[in-house]
């Protein structure tokens, strides 16, 4: 596998993670739910999912 076949996979990847993570925010933020987190002080905590998801993502949390 070449260097630039490496990289390629490696912004696929990425990208995939990314989708994953706005996709799974998007349905826990649609129904209402939460998730836990991570801290700055290497903690846990529970949060909204709408309000990482509006944070983040800077859109209105879609409804059904």
């Amino acid at each position: 596998m070449s260097t630039t076949e490496k990289q390629q996979y490696q912004a696929d990847l990425l990208r995939g993670l990314e989708l994953a993570e706005y996709r799974m925010l998007r349905d826990k933020a649609m129904h209402n739910e939460t998730i836990i987190q991570g801290d700055e002080e290497n903690g846990w905590r529970e949060v909204s999912a709408r309000e990482v998801f509006v944070k983040l993502y800077n859109e209105p949390v879609p409804t059904f």
